[in-house]
């Protein structure tokens, strides 16, 4: 318990400083820590005899990590996954051994999206433009970000503390009160009071968070948007919980005590992150920027 408390702070403390600094450096770390899970997610798809592509797969995810950091399009997003799912394809074509070529093209491109797609979107949202009603991030923003008066800084702080707490509360509620499994056939750990009290958790920070980090929008739609990640945080959870469940591995990997793999730190974040993008544009095309 201990020992998960304190990587879970460093992992935190991983999040919100290169989300503070802005571009390079969340850049960078985005596309290190989605290189990190695509290897972690391949190595275990090797259990299912395929053999994805990780040469291909690392270059589509720097792309993708790349163009995400730029004033490219969000078309161009697109066409560098299509570009990606159709050529990871064809590389099949001068391979002598054509034996599980169609499952290792699915799998590749299975964990690009997963991993590299969802990952991307931690940039975008940090891009964002628009002003926030506490000036301490307007402050940050300017001094050592990106300068785009705080909006896309609040919105990434938003996701991030919210989706994490929405995972302590689920863990320490679910061990201390929890009985009754929720989904025991995808995650044996899983209660319905580990639920309820990471929903909880999610809803009320995200009230707490949109105050302190001064997003434009009232209070009741903070906390809708709180209990929204919330549960997007568990299915992201639960969802990762379902491929190592299909594999028969317990954790993706080993790198950071008490929590596994890198993807079993992330795989929240790989639903909640895309899930804030397109509610926040949502938002900003409602009048709330």
């Amino acid at each position: 318990m201990r020992q998960r408390a304190i990587s879970s702070v460093g992992v935190v403390l991983v999040g919100i400083i290169p989300a503070l600094l802005g571009s390079p450096v969340l850049t960078i770390v985005a596309a290190a820590i989605a290189l990190g899970a695509l290897y972690e997610l391949y190595v275990a798809y090797q259990r299912l005899g395929a053999r994805p592509s990780l040469w291909s797969g690392s270059l589509a995810i720097i792309a993708l990590v790349i163009i995400a950091g730029t004033d490219a399009p969000f078309l161009a997003l697109m066409g560098a996954l299509t570009a990606y799912t159709l050529l990871s394809l064809a590389q099949h074509i001068f391979q002598e051994d054509l034996s599980g070529s169609l499952l290792a093209w699915v799998l590749s491109v299975s964990g690009v999206m997963y991993v590299g797609l969802t990952m991307s979107h931690l940039i975008l949202i940090r891009r964002i433009h628009g002003g926030v009603n506490m000036h301490w991030i307007v402050r940050a923003d300017d001094l050592i970000g990106d300068g785009r008066a705080g909006l896309g800084l609040a919105w990434l702080l938003f996701v991030l503390v919210i989706t994490w707490l929405t995972d302590v509360f689920a863990y320490l509620v679910g061990r201390q009160w929890g009985r009754t499994k929720l989904i025991p056939r995808v995650s044996p750990g899983k209660t319905r009071a580990g639920a309820v009290g990471g929903l909880i958790a999610g809803t009320v920070t995200g009230a707490i968070a949109g105050y302190v980090f001064g997003v434009p929008v009232p209070i009741w739609i903070a906390l809708i948007l709180g209990a929204l990640l919330a549960v997007g945080s568990m299915i992201g959870d639960l969802s990762e919980s379902l491929i190592k469940r299909q594999i028969g591995i317990k954790d993706m990997g080993s790198i950071i005590p008490g929590h596994g793999g890198l993807l079993d730190r992330i795989d929240a974040l790989l639903f909640t992150v895309p899930m804030m993008y397109y509610l926040a544009r949502f938002l900003e095309w409602r009048g709330y920027s």
